[in-house]
């Protein structure tokens, strides 16, 4: 076998535990294959083998006025990380909501074996000719998706979203131990009129919130259930202790923490 075969291999292989974890920072080669992401912000990321599959976020925009002259990521990114190469596949071929999420920005993500689970984000609704935080939660089995793109086939097969009110979220943090989905922190926010001279914006922040759920059934039979919003974090955190997933823990400690004197 090639000194790069081997190479790769021990790549793919040193990376297997990193890969049935949340990937909340990139690796470093990440940005060396795709320059772009440097200049991005709020994007979700799955990992399937060694491959980063990277769905919505923002582009920061060079123009004078900060946030405002950001664009979305229109792309789905495909990061090989073990033969060096990325890719980049239009979103246009999702579908309706699904597309329309897919190119959001903050959706809350965390992973669970293959699958990806995407839950709101905020952008642009062409079907509600508006900006909006989309009330979706998206379920990607990544190694169909995967395939697809590589193929060069749509990728719908093995994505399945559900529509709830209550996930109207975004810039939020998610996480999942023994079935149960955490979520904490995040804003709501929509803009009217967002091609006039005076879009109205308005936003709501949920900072210091924390909702639980579980996901019961499968592709189709996905529901929703034993849904829970909290306002009082020491209950929250005194309720599931343990349970409580280190990124979830780290930020109610953050929240918790009394401002020195």
């Amino acid at each position: 076998m090639k000194p790069i075969a081997i190479l790769a291999l021990l790549i793919v292989f040193s990376m297997a535990d990193t890969f049935a974890q949340t990937l909340r920072e990139l690796p470093k080669p990440a940005y060396e294959l795709y320059p772009t992401l440097r200049d991005m912000y709020g994007y979700a990321v799955g990992q399937y083998q060694q491959y980063l599959i990277i769905f919505g976020g923002s582009i920061r925009s060079d123009a004078p006025g900060g946030y405002q002259g950001d664009f979305p990521n229109l792309d789905i990114l495909l990061i090989d990380l073990a033969l060096k190469r990325a890719s980049a596949y239009t979103s246009s071929n999702l579908e309706g909501e699904l597309a329309e999420q897919a190119c959001s920005t903050g959706m809350a993500y965390c992973q669970k074996g293959q699958a990806l689970y995407l839950l709101g984000g905020y952008g642009y609704s062409e079907s509600q000719g508006q900006h909006m935080t989309f009330p979706y939660l998206a379920v990607i089995d990544l190694g169909i998706a995967v395939e697809a793109l590589m193929a060069g086939k749509p990728v719908h097969a093995g994505i399945y979203q559900l529509c709830d009110e209550r996930l109207a979220i975004f810039d939020g943090l998610m996480d999942e131990n023994e079935d149960i989905f955490f979520l904490i922190n995040g804003r709501y926010a929509y803009k009217l009129e967002p091609f006039s001279r005076q879009p109205q914006y308005f936003e709501e922040s949920l900072e210091g919130q924390a909702r639980t759920f579980k996901l019961p059934g499968k592709g189709n039979t996905l529901q929703i259930s034993d849904f829970q919003a909290w306002y009082d974090l020491e209950g929250f955190q005194g309720h599931y202790g343990p349970l409580l997933p280190e990124a979830i823990e780290r930020e109610v400690q953050k929240l918790l923490k009394t401002p020195e004197q």
